[in-house]
Parts: C-alpha cells; structure tokens; sequence
C-alpha cells in the first residue's frame, strides 16, 4: 500500500511537471504570439484605414483641382472667343468708315476685350447744340448696324467736351455746364441706337464726363477739337454672368 501511494505521488508530479512543460514551453508562447499577431493586426488596420482616409483626401483634391482647371480653361476659352469677336467688330468697322478715319475724324481702337470708336463731336453737333448732324446720322448708322450684331455686351456712350465753359445764354439756360452739354449728347447717340438701330436698350449706357477727361492738351485749338468727342465703347456685359462663370464663394 505504501508502495502504491509512491506510485500514484511520482505519477502525479510527472503529470505536473509535462502539464508545467506544455504550458511553459508551449501554451505561453502561442498565447504571446497570438497577442503580437493581434497587436500587429490591429495597427495594419490603422494603417489601411490611413491610408484610405489619405486617398479619399487626394481624390477630394485632384477632383477640385480639374474643376478649377475646367474653370480656367473655359474662362480662357470665353475671352479668346470674346477678344477675336472685338477683333472681327473693329475690322468691319475699319473698312465702313475708313474715309472718316482717313479724314481725321474718326478713330478706332482696340484693348484686349474692349473696343472704342471715338468721333469728333463736330461731325455729330453744331457749336451747343444736341441735334445729330446728317452726317453724323450716316456715320452712327453704319455704327449701329455693326454694333448690333454683337452678342452678350454693353454700348457705353461717353460725352466729352473741352474746358471751354457755356456763355452762350440761350444755351446756358438749357445747359448750365458742360456736364449737362456731354451727358444730353451721349443721351442722343444713345437714343438713336435703341430707336434707329435696334440695338437693344439693355446694353446701351449714357454718360457724360464734361472737361474732365481729355485726351489732348486744351490749349491750342486741336486739342480743344480733340476733347470735344463722343466715344462709344464696345465691353464685354459682366452685370449678369452666366451660371458657369460664376464664382463660388
């Protein structure tokens, strides 16, 4: 019996000393493993989501930056188109009235999008007065006809004078200044457009500057001549852009 109870011990302490070995030797450093496989796996995951998060960034961004450039590219493609229509405009109106431009009395200049015809006011209006002269009706005529035809921008009229002031009595009654002679006048061409050309009312502006813009020296009696004149300025209509040139805020 005693025998027996030594043998049951040495096999018991055999079995805790495999079952120690296992769990020492084999079930802590899978255990350990698993927990490192875990760990590494979840900062994989951290870096996948990053990752993704990242590219969702670069995408959002590469997509903002080809709208911008569709942007650019078609507000590019709008100012050539309106740069070679103001090109087109000055050409026709070169060969209408290229005998008033050869007699001084006309002249034609271009800047980038805009476009100005600038006419003497003596072939326009008498000394005073506001009534178109009957060549100044044919040289508006041919004016208007050209304007007409251009699409999507404004008709600025400018009234002009030298620094001469109204003494004229019968005239200073009416036109105190010559910012009521340059804005009644630039009123008149305006008026004969929209009546006599067609041209519709909502691209047409009037507006008188006086002595206050001159383009010559009011001294001698050219200049004078030089300043006295009605501009008429060809501009792109940015009052109300279309949907696509607008830009968000």
């Amino acid at each position: 019996m005693k025998y027996l109870a030594i043998f049951l011990a040495l096999i018991i302490v055999a079995a805790a000393t495999v079952g120690g070995y296992f769990y020492l030797f084999k079930y802590v450093p899978a255990i350990s493993e698993l927990e490192s496989n875990e760990s590494e796996i979840f900062q994989l995951e951290k870096n996948i989501a990053k990752a993704k998060a990242d590219r969702d960034v670069m995408e959002a961004r590469l997509n903002e930056a080809n709208s911008k450039i569709g942007e650019l590219t078609a507000k590019d493609e709008s100012k050539t188109e309106t740069v070679n229509e103001i090109e087109e405009t000055y050409n026709e109106l070169i060969n209408k009235l290229k005998e008033e431009i050869d007699e001084g009395q006309i002249e034609i200049t271009t800047l980038k999008e805009e476009l100005t015809v600038n006419v003497l006011d003596k072939i326009l209006f008498d000394s005073g007065k506001t009534k178109i002269k009957p060549e100044g009706l044919d040289v508006l005529k041919k004016v208007g006809d050209i304007l007409k035809k251009t699409e999507g921008k404004l008709i600025i009229i400018e009234g002009h004078t030298d620094d001469v002031p109204i003494l004229n009595p019968t005239v200073k009654k009416k036109y105190p200044t010559n910012w009521e002679l340059s804005t009644a006048r630039a009123t008149t061409v305006v008026r004969y457009l929209q009546d006599q050309s067609r041209i519709d009312p909502k691209r047409l502006i009037a507006t008188g500057y006086s002595k206050y813009s001159p383009v010559a020296d009011n001294s001698p009696d050219e200049g004078k001549s030089r300043n006295r004149r009605i501009e008429i300025v060809l501009k792109p209509d940015k009052r109300h852009p279309k949907p696509d040139e607008i830009t968000p805020e």
